[in-house]
């Protein structure tokens, strides 16, 4: 559940630059009407934004404060997601505040693959994890998740 932020923030802020910017024309359409345009479009207006952020947040403080009844498991895991997707918002923010030169350079290119590949990455990862029954380990991210988990115990 809490691996969905990350993946629809990663493909708004990433996914055009990342996907809709190859030399194949075919590759090019595919996603822009498949998978970054209708992800697009739902985070067009603002408000559908602040919507999800304010269903993340709550979500949060409920697996923060258990508010529900929810495994540790299962708190841990959507924390960890929450946690992805404020990593991905930063890596967006950072990126769209450098100058129109270094974005559009080979070096804005590479930090815009690698932060997108990254996220993807760590996603696949945790829910092959979380499929076998098993914790994820993400660095840094997974510490913050157990300390929120174990906040309120």
């Amino acid at each position: 559940m809490g691996l969905i932020f990350p993946f629809l923030e990663v493909h708004v802020v990433l996914g055009p630059k990342v996907l809709c910017s190859t030399t194949n024309a075919d590759f090019n359409l595919f996603f822009k009407n498949h998978l970054v345009g209708p992800i697009s479009e739902l985070y067009a207006s603002q408000i559908t934004h602040m919507l999800s952020f304010g269903l993340m947040v709550v979500l949060f403080d409920v697996c923060v404060r258990k508010r529900l009844p929810l495994t540790l498991f299962s708190r841990f895991n959507i924390i960890q997601g929450v946690l992805l997707d404020i990593i991905c918002s930063f890596f967006g923010i950072a990126y769209s505040q450098l100058t129109y030169l270094v974005r559009e350079s080979v070096f804005g290119e590479l930090l815009a693959n690698s932060a997108y590949f990254s996220i993807i990455g760590f996603i696949l990862y945790s829910m092959f994890m979380i499929l076998f029954g098993r914790f994820p380990k993400i660095p840094i991210v997974s510490e913050g998740a157990r300390l929120n988990v174990q906040l309120f115990r």
